[in-house]
């Protein structure tokens, strides 16, 4: 399996770009209120720096998923550890994502569906698409990653005049600096995301090719929340968008023109779907194929049939909406996802790689 540069960057971008924008935005603006534009800015830096520092341990590493260099870093037990941390990780939050997606569909366009449906169905979908191979995943991204780039990018475009500068008055005086990036964490979890990079990368067919797209594919996503977030706040104020759930939700149904041009949240939701899908196959990939690399199975695929249902276990852990997209995200990811997997362990494993390597 072999992927290239153009693929690694719609991947990324399509994978972390809907739940982003989803999921995000509100609990920036209910920390830094009217500059929860600003916090996203940062949080846009701080995933193009984990992208960076993932890059450059592929590129030390080429054709090497973390299950192999890890060991060669630090040793079979350390390295060992190190790959259950990161599967803990992985497992838990494939969960989490299909458990959201299943929310947000019920509470949206399926509200009498029991919750079941939406989340086997992506899990199927998943299976089905892991099982073809990342090329397949790959090849999906490609074709689908203009059009979910477009689907997000034309709504907010229409939106540009129902915007009131006022709203977003006055700049960083409220707030202060560490309220900014106290607001940052949200979207840097969700962009932090992008340490499946050092599983992925792993399949470039040219591995010094693919620090570019990687970084490009984080940052045009935090861009687009952060231009998301500008217009909400701008449309709404803080104060009601601070009590929406979806507040870019809201926004697209906000759009009308001559009482004709209305109604999009459906055309949206349907591009969201591509994007929960591209996220969730990948980390099931990541998920089956890394889990049969450590225990030293050369036919990864049989691993599915371990993965699937445990995953599909793991989903209904959560009892609600509010376990799954309030406590997991403030209590477990904010405090120690983001800073353990995504910044401390990438950090410490490229300053190892940079020493031994010298």
């Amino acid at each position: 399996m072999q992927i290239g540069g153009k693929q690694l960057f719609w991947m990324i971008l399509t994978m972390q770009l809907g739940m982003t924008i989803l999921l995000t935005i509100n609990p920036s603006i209910q920390t830094a209120k009217q500059d929860a534009w600003l916090s996203t800015v940062c949080a846009t830096g701080i995933g193009a720096g984990i992208a960076y520092v993932c890059s450059r341990l592929s590129i030390y590493h080429p054709g090497q998923t973390i299950v192999e260099f890890s060991k060669k870093l630090f040793g079979r037990y350390i390295g060992y550890t190190i790959i259950v941390v990161y599967f803990i990780y992985w497992y838990s939050v494939l969960a989490i994502i299909i458990r959201q997606y299943a929310e947000f569909i019920v509470a949206t366009i399926l509200p009498k569906t029991p919750i079941l449906v939406p989340m086997l169905g992506m899990l199927l979908v998943a299976i089905y698409v892991t099982f073809a191979g990342l090329e397949v995943i790959a090849r999906c991204c490609e074709i689908l990653g203009p059009f979910t780039l477009l689907g997000i990018a034309i709504p907010l475009l229409l939106s540009l005049k129902n915007i009131h500068i006022n709203n977003i008055l006055p700049f960083y005086v409220d707030t202060g600096a560490m309220t900014i990036l106290k607001g940052a964490l949200p979207t840097s979890t969700f962009l932090g995301d992008c340490i499946l990079l050092l599983v992925i990368m792993g399949f470039l067919a040219k591995p010094q090719d693919g620090m570019k797209p990687a970084i490009l594919g984080v940052a045009a996503a935090g861009v687009l929340t952060s231009i998301s977030t500008f217009l909400i706040l701008t449309v709404f104020g803080h104060i009601s968008a601070s009590g929406q759930t979806y507040p870019y939700f809201n926004l697209i149904r906000y759009i009308s023109y001559f009482d004709f041009f209305q109604n999009l949240d459906s055309f949206v939701i349907a591009i969201w779907i591509i994007s929960v899908f591209t996220k969730v196959s990948l980390y099931f990939f990541v998920c089956t194929y890394g889990t049969a690399q450590s225990f030293g199975l050369k036919k990864w695929r049989r691993m599915i049939w371990f993965v699937a249902p445990v995953i599909a276990l793991f989903t209904l852990i959560p009892r609600d909406f509010i376990d799954s997209s309030v406590v997991f995200p403030q209590k477990i990811a904010i405090p120690y996802l983001l800073p353990i997997h995504g910044i401390i362990l990438p950090l410490l494993m490229w300053g190892v790689a940079k020493l031994k390597y010298k």
